[in-house]
Formats: C-alpha cells, structure tokens, sequence
C-alpha cells in the first residue's frame, strides 16, 4: 500500500489560508500542514491546530516571499530588501548568496528565532520545509541540519520531484527551476543517513506548484509508483483577495476544491493509498 502525505504550505501567513486548511483537513484528504512562524494569522493557525491533533503540522521556514522577518530588521540586514521584507523570489537570494552578501550568521538567527517560535507554541512538529525550498541551497542546507539537531526534529522534505514528470508537457520554466531544486534536493539527501534524518521517498508538487487543482492533483495519485509520497498543495479561500495581497499566482481555490472533491477520496481507495503525516516515519 502507497503511503502519502497531503501537505499544504503557507499555514498562518493569512486567515484565508487558515480557514482553507481546516477545511481540507476536516471536510478532506489534506492530511499535513506547515506553519509560518511570521504570518499574519499565526496565532490563529496555532488554535486551530489545536482543535485537530490528527493534522500534522510542519514548520515552514522563510527567508523569500516578500514576507517580514522575525528578527529586527537591523539584526538581519543582509537577508531584507529595502522594504525591510525578505526578497520576492528565491531568485534574488541566490544571486546575493553566490556574490557573497548572505550574512550566514544572520541566516541562522533568524531561522532559529521561526523554529524557536513553532517549537514553543505547544504543537507536536512532525518535520521541517521552507517557502521555495530554500533549506535545500547548500550553505542554508548547513544550517537548517544544525537547527534541525537542535531541536530535536529528524523529518523532512526533500523536494526531488521526478526528472522526467511532466518534462514535455509543463512550461520549460518550471521544468528547469524543478530540475535544478531536485538536483539540489538529491545532493542533499546523501547526508540523511550520516544525520539519521527521515523524508519521502518522493515530492510532488514542483511543476503544479500553485496550481495543483483536481485534474493535476487526480494526474499524480493514479501514477504514484510505489513508496512514500508528499504532494504540496496551496489551498486558499477568497482567490482575489490573497491575489491583491501575494503576487504568486497561486490557483488558491482551485486546489481547496481538489482537496475537497469526493473524486479525490475516491481515487485514494481505488488505489489503496493510505494518508499518513510526516509524524509517521518512524
């Protein structure tokens, strides 16, 4: 039997999302989440995590996205642009990394200060991710295994979404930023064993990422090969609203419906897949 954990991002970053994720837990198949220590909606996001323990949460950590940082903008000064929020696009973070204007000592405080938050908030933590997968960029790789260690947390995801998914079909763009994070990803699971942390044995989500609706998400349950399984998912209500607010494109009702479909559960018994969270790795 398949084993597959359903996981939405962005948990906490907007009451929208929030509302989205509980519903696709409680109404659903969404069986994981990962929480935004800096989202507006974070509290929230922690009280309703709460009310439902069988949902698996994640810590979702962030250093892009135009999203505020933890730390006090002049503590961390290197990793903001000037509007004091992180950069926009993973992009950007990786072009200052590679001329040398990463402070790494500011990368670990203020990641540390997210994984310090989530881990105090009373929550059960099942594993660790980041928004656009910057934890698997080799000198953020370092520090996200020190932290990891830490803490005490040994699952995590690996975004190594399959070299030939979708390879001619998929615009050549998201084709070649996937192969470049699952090259990444790849190198990076080699350390695993040395550190005795856990992940999937296979991602979904890079090539649909923001647009996982039903037709790409029922797609990817009918071929799953046989292993472990994460597919990211993006569910959110009010798609205009979260437009105006996040500039990402992101299909956000579209894939809460995928979530809620009865074709979806359907799909999932047909072909004896069973949910699971990130807690359940042993």
């Amino acid at each position: 039997m398949n084993r597959l954990i359903i996981n939405a991002d962005d948990f906490g970053i907007h009451e929208e999302v929030n509302e989205a994720v509980r519903l696709a837990h409680e109404q659903g198949i969404l069986s994981s989440t990962s929480l935004l220590a800096s989202g507006r909606a974070y509290e929230e996001a922690v009280a309703i995590a709460k009310r439902f323990p069988k949902l698996g949460i994640g810590i979702h950590l962030c250093l892009v996205g135009s999203l505020p940082p933890l730390s006090d903008p002049g503590e961390v000064p290197s990793l903001l642009a000037d509007d004091g929020l992180f950069p926009e696009s993973y992009a950007t973070f990786i072009q200052k990394a590679y001329r040398g204007k990463i402070n790494y000592e500011e990368v670990y405080r203020e990641l540390d200060r997210q994984m310090n938050k989530i881990m105090t908030s009373g929550l059960p933590i099942t594993h660790v991710d980041s928004h656009q997968h910057l934890h698997v960029l080799p000198p953020v790789w370092r520090i996200v295994c020190s932290l990891m260690k830490k803490y005490g947390l040994h699952r995590l995801r690996l975004p190594r979404e399959a070299y030939c998914f979708k390879m001619l079909t998929a615009r050549p763009g998201r084709v070649l930023g996937r192969n470049g994070l699952t090259f990444l990803a790849e190198k990076a699971a080699r350390d695993l064993p040395a550190l005795r942390f856990l992940s999937t044995d296979h991602f979904w989500g890079m090539v649909d990422g923001g647009n996982m609706n039903s037709a790409n998400l029922a797609y990817i349950l009918k071929q799953l090969p046989f292993g472990i399984h994460e597919i990211m998912m993006h569910p959110g209500r009010n798609k205009e609203l979260l437009s105006r607010r996040y500039a990402w494109h992101y299909h956000w009702d579209e894939e809460l419906a995928a979530l809620l479909s009865p074709a979806m559960k359907e799909i999932l018994q047909k072909n004896r897949i069973m949910l699971i969270t990130y807690g359940d790795l042993p």
